[in-house]
C-alpha cells in the first residue's frame, strides 16, 4: 500500500491544481464547497492550489472521490455526476 502522505511532483501538483481549477469552474462550485466534500481544510486546499505546497497522494485520492474524476492520469471522460448540495 502506498504512503498516504506521499508528496507528489512540482509537475504533477501543477497538473492536478489545473484539473481542480478546470472542475470547480465547469461545477460552479466554491472553493469551501470542494474542501468540506473533500474532508479537507481550507487552508490546505488554497495552499496546494496556489502552489505554496504540494500536493499529497491522500489529497489528491480525496479530491478524486469528492469530483468523481481521475486528478493523476489526466482526462479519461470524467462521469457526468456533480456534487450534491
Amino acid at each position: 500500500m502506498p504512503t498516504p502522505d506521499k508528496q507528489l511532483s512540482a509537475e504533477q501538483s501543477r497538473l492536478v491544481s489545473e484539473l481542480v481549477r478546470e472542475e470547480l469552474a465547469r461545477r460552479r462550485i466554491s472553493r469551501q464547497a470542494l474542501a468540506e466534500q473533500a474532508k479537507l481544510s481550507l487552508s490546505t486546499l488554497e495552499k496546494a492550489l496556489g502552489g505554496r505546497r504540494p500536493f499529497t497522494l491522500a489529497t489528491t485520492v480525496r479530491l478524486e472521490q469528492a469530483l468523481g474524476v481521475s486528478l493523476r492520469k489526466g482526462r479519461e471522460a470524467p462521469p457526468p455526476a456533480a456534487i450534491a448540495n
